[in-house]
């Protein structure tokens, strides 16, 4: 079942047809498109299109290096810098669809999941005693009558290439930040104790658990090796939520954004895409031969398209797609009619879609301060700065220090809550948000940063969280007052460095143009 959304016209699968990045552009242009013509035993005329020429694929052939994750890039930085968290929201990999739909003449489903299985295994804990199960596997009925899809697989389902993709993901993340001669910083992200140091959450889908999972074990795999690994970790925790409260993704049961899509739909821009539209329907029905475009477009249309490209099967795209650059053009558009959406009126629906989560991002990076700050001098500093007066003035007089006033008011109730419950600090250093296409498009937008480009399968975003123990040391000298801005954020030296997909985007944060790293405060404005 498909995540429940704030708007089924939303729905989306993401695809990425042009896409700027490392100075490569990858483009849906007929002429630069490598496919074959084939006719298949029907007399249907149809292309085969190469998967590593849209980013959507995510193809495995190049997926390493493209995502590869770059290391500070000044020297200075490098060498004094601690990693003091890793944060990573990624997308879920490569699925079947999620809607059994007939796109276009021609169009068949032919999918075949045999090769990926869920394996399901429970134990009851009691006071005195364990019980276990045996493991079993977990297999889709291949009945045609009762399964879509027929053969082996449920829709929405991750398939082999995804788990791959995941697996590529989690050896990036080890040599990036853990083991290897290409770490981010000097040292790395050093964890001692990964059970308890790590934290694993998803939304309760096969497509996302099984994504984590495959991330997981390939990250620990490319740490200690296979066999250490599987003698390490014999289970871990995956934490996930009931769907009708989840906030991984835009989910309209916690936030109804009906009121506010009314004037977005109304709006002169909107109305200027669905007027662009009509041509563009034409062409569709009757030169790519779509069946039913009203009720397929964007969301059915999408995984058509999709997973004829990237999934390897039997169907071909309709010829008439590669002409007059009606692939890029029908992408094209569906791109402008989703960011049009969520970047309306500076990202409020993407925020308010995303808030909670973002809240708990946000979180994690407080805990992350405060037992770095217990640790330096027993929160001592934090202490100093929550009960400054004087301080708190400054923040509502400077509009510099206004902003930091966002990252101290959760900071100092954190404090407090510690401070009078006498609870031990406890900070995960490794973070993995395991979710979908709308958990990566609302949340960049809400930060500014998207690119207004479909998310490809198995996207991530890097919240690197660093602590500049030199600057700590600079200020501890200095008779400089609290009340100007770079004396506050000396007194609490944490940066963040944002990645998408091995790209540095930081720079794209408010307040952090031009800026390869910049102050944990400005993450919240």
């Amino acid at each position: 079942m498909r995540v429940v959304v704030l708007l089924s016209f939303f729905s989306l699968v993401g695809c990425v047809i042009k896409q700027e990045r490392k100075n490569q552009t990858i483009s849906s242009n007929s002429d630069a498109l490598e496919s074959d013509l084939v006719v298949d035993e029907n007399g249907y005329l149809g292309k085969i299109v190469n998967p590593a020429e849209f980013s959507l694929c995510a193809d495995t052939s190049n997926l390493e290096e493209i995502k590869k994750i770059p290391r500070l890039r000044d020297e200075e930085l490098f060498n004094r810098l601690e990693l003091i968290q890793l944060q990573v929201v990624s997308r879920h990999g490569a699925r079947t669809p999620v809607k059994s739909f007939k796109c276009w003449e021609g169009y068949k489903q032919n999918w075949d999941c045999s090769d990926l299985k869920s394996l399901i295994s429970a134990s009851a804990f009691e006071k005195q005693s364990k019980t276990r199960t045996l493991k079993f596997s977990k297999h889709y009925e291949t009945k045609q009558w009762q399964n879509n899809l027929t053969n082996t697989c449920k829709m929405g389902q991750l398939i082999s290439q995804g788990y791959e993709q995941h697996r590529i993901n989690g050896k990036i993340l080890a040599k990036a930040y853990f083991k290897g001669e290409h770490l981010v910083t000097k040292s790395g992200l050093e964890i001692s104790d990964f059970k308890n140091q790590m934290y694993i959450r998803s939304s309760d889908t096969q497509r996302t658990i099984v994504s984590a999972a495959a991330l997981i074990t390939s990250l620990l795999e490319n740490i200690f090796g296979k066999e250490e690994t599987f003698q390490r970790f014999r289970n871990l925790p995956i934490y996930t939520m009931d769907f009708h409260s989840e906030y991984l993704f835009a989910n309209k049961n916690l936030v109804d954004n009906s009121r506010v899509l009314k004037y977005v739909f109304t709006s002169k821009n909107f109305q200027e895409l669905l007027e662009d539209r009509k041509h563009l329907y034409m062409e569709l029905e009757k030169d790519a031969k779509l069946n039913d475009l009203n009720r397929s477009w964007p969301f059915e249309l999408l995984d058509c398209i999709s997973m004829t490209i990237c999934s390897g099967d039997d169907n071909k795209l309709p010829e008439a797609f590669y002409k007059n650059n009606l692939l890029e053009r029908t992408m094209a558009t569906i791109e402008k009619e989703v960011s049009s959406v969520f970047t309306w009126n500076d990202s409020i629906i993407a925020k308010s879609d995303i808030s909670r989560f973002m809240y708990e991002i946000r979180d994690f990076i407080l805990d992350a301060i405060l037992f770095y700050e217990n640790k330096n001098d027993g929160l001592s500093n934090i202490k100093e700065l929550c009960s400054n007066s004087a301080l708190n003035k400054a923040f509502m007089s400077q509009d510099l220090l206004m902003n930091f006033e966002y990252l101290l008011n959760p900071l100092c109730n954190k404090y407090e809550y510690h401070n009078s419950s006498k609870k031990e600090i406890k900070a995960p250093k490794f973070i993995l948000f395991s979710g979908h296409d709308l958990t990566v498009i609302p949340l960049l937008s809400s930060l500014h940063a998207w690119d207004e480009h479909l998310p490809p399968y198995a996207s991530t975003i890097n919240f690197e969280i660093y602590y500049d123990p030199y600057e700590k040391q600079e200020y501890k000298g200095e008779a400089n007052s609290l009340l100007k801005l770079e004396s506050v954020q000396k007194n609490l030296p944490y940066y963040v460095r944002l990645l998408y997909n091995g790209l540095v985007i930081t720079d794209k944060l408010k307040g952090c143009e031009g800026n390869e790293i910049c102050h944990v405060s400005f993450l919240f404005l």
